[in-house]
């Protein structure tokens, strides 16, 4: 599968060096959403809940699956919110 203009300028993570970057990396995605060229096929929470309102993770892994509208990629964010770890990356 070729990549589409829309998926050429994605900023992938390999590995999260910390919380921080996950968070970061989760407004990206939102942000992908929002300007209509991604959706969001699957996640175990909302993206605007990965933290409840005390502070807490909503799980210790916390993953969403989003596609690109144009030509049907697949990226995966993943994070281990009790080891640490976890990426932004093409495919499943």
């Amino acid at each position: 599968m070729s990549i589409c203009e829309k998926c050429g300028g994605i900023r992938l993570v390999e590995l999260f060096q910390s919380p921080y970057e996950y968070l970061r990396c989760i407004d990206y995605i939102k942000a992908m959403i929002e300007d209509g060229d991604f959706e969001l096929v699957e996640g175990n929470c909302a993206l605007d809940e990965v933290k409840d309102k005390n502070g807490q993770w909503a799980d210790d892994i916390i993953y969403h699956l989003i596609k690109c509208k144009k030509c049907g990629k697949e990226y995966s964010c993943c994070c281990n919110t009790y080891r640490g770890g976890g990426g932004f990356l093409a495919g499943r």
